[in-house]
């Protein structure tokens, strides 16, 4: 039968695969939001959004650069997965321990508070959940095994959430379902992948350090970047607004999951311009499959956030608007093409000059729009970025940006989410 055979050719296919791994773990962690927003009060879940806040700061930078290094040299390496999942569960515990025991210096410097509410917790979840959300990119679960993983992430969260707050209420109550949530996948994850005797982490370190630390300053400059929003509302606005600012502060999963699988897969693949035609086949459809839906969420967006979240949470739905428009950018994927080669080193030169845009921009833009400037100042940002990467592919490698995505698709979609935005706006009012 045709369903069954379309449902045996996306199994085998290891990249949809993986972006829907990534797609159900966004989901979980939105559908885990929602929950938390109809338990706690608005500034409770400001405390556990500045939480997420400090645990992506503490981790993202160095996960994602070994992430990317370990598959860019996944051919050169006997190391198995096992090892390079306990390698980046140790990272998560140490770097958390760190923040935890300097937490009188970083906490007030990151979040204009004086303490965060159960860090501790949070802490041992963040360390935990790492080797899960990792394992289905570096090959360590069969494809049932990721089917099952997406299962997990996916509902997850948002039951973990639930029967936390139910045993035990309040944000303690919230964590503890987290940190459960967190302990059994950790553990489900180690039992799946292939095991040997020595772990090798030092030799694990010495073989992708060469390629990896630039990709971890550029990961560095890219976390500052993406989070200096979150941390000028934290510094000049309280913790309502913080709660209102980070709900509407995401942007699509269905696109983030999707590009940031395919760009992850995809760097194994292209250190020469053999696998540029996939790439682009594969841009160029997401674009025409994700757009039409960021277009229609983008349009009923208000209504829809007062539905599910409730009439506080309505200024965070014309912020998640603006934060729709990088949909733009997230299908091009330049940035994948200078990791496979190796130059990681441009990404990070290129990454200080986004910040540098994305600070000026949301400091001018705030003072005249408030919270909504500083989104708009983030969209510059971004959109400065990827053009400049465009044009060092170009110039280094002889790659047009025609070879690596449909541009008058992309120009299309510029036009539609333009005209969508604006018409938003103007039907439901800001």
């Amino acid at each position: 039968m045709a369903w069954i055979s379309r449902i045996r050719s996306f199994t085998d296919d290891p990249v949809r695969l993986v972006q829907a791994f990534t797609l159900c773990r966004q989901t979980g962690i939105i559908l885990g939001s929602i929950v938390v927003a109809r338990v706690l009060p608005l500034e409770q879940v400001g405390i556990l959004e500045l939480l997420v806040f400090c645990g992506y700061l503490v981790t993202f930078f160095w996960s994602d650069a070994f992430i990317k290094g370990y598959l860019a040299k996944k051919g050169e390496l006997e190391i198995p997965p096992s090892t390079f999942l306990l390698f980046c569960f140790s990272l998560g515990l140490i770097s958390m321990s760190l923040f935890f025991a300097a937490r009188h210096l970083f906490v007030p410097l990151i979040t204009d508070q004086h303490d965060l509410q159960g860090l501790a917790l949070f802490g041992l979840y963040q360390a935990l959940v790492i080797p899960l959300w990792l394992a289905p990119f570096i090959g360590g679960l069969s494809k049932y095994n990721i089917i099952l993983a997406s299962a997990f992430v996916l509902i997850g969260p948002g039951f973990a959430a639930w029967f936390g707050h139910s045993s035990l209420e309040g944000l303690n109550g919230i964590l503890v379902g987290l940190l459960s949530y967190a302990l059994v996948g950790f553990v489900w994850t180690l039992t799946q992948v292939r095991w040997k005797g020595d772990l090798h982490f030092r030799q694990l370190f010495i073989s992708l350090w060469p390629i990896t630390w630039p990709l971890i300053l550029y990961a560095i400059s890219s976390a500052i970047a993406k989070s200096l929003d979150a941390w000028l509302v934290a510094h000049y606005f309280d913790a309502a607004d913080f709660a209102v600012f980070r709900y509407g502060a995401r942007e699509f999963p269905l696109v983030v999951a999707l590009a940031a699988s395919l760009s992850t897969i995809m760097i194994s693949r292209l250190w020469d311009q053999q696998a540029l035609p996939e790439l682009k086949m594969r841009s160029t459809r997401l674009m025409n499959r994700c757009y039409p839906m960021v277009a229609v969420l983008m349009f009923f967006s208000p209504p829809v956030f007062v539905f599910i979240f409730g009439e506080e949470y309505r200024l965070s739905a014309f912020i998640f608007n603006i934060y729709l428009l990088l949909s733009l950018t997230q299908l091009i994927f330049p940035q994948t093409i200078i990791t496979a080669r190796g130059d990681t080193k441009i990404l990070w030169l290129v990454s200080l000059l986004e910040l540098g845009v994305n600070i000026t921009a949301s400091l001018l833009l705030m003072v005249q729009f408030g919270m909504m400037g500083i989104a708009w100042g983030t969209l510059i940002a971004f959109v400065f970025e990827k053009i400049l990467l465009l044009i060092l592919v170009y110039r280094r490698y002889h790659i047009r940006p025609g070879d690596l995505f449909g541009i008058k698709t992309l120009v299309f979609y510029i036009i539609l989410f333009s005209i969508i935005f604006i018409l938003s706006s103007w039907v439901f009012g800001v």
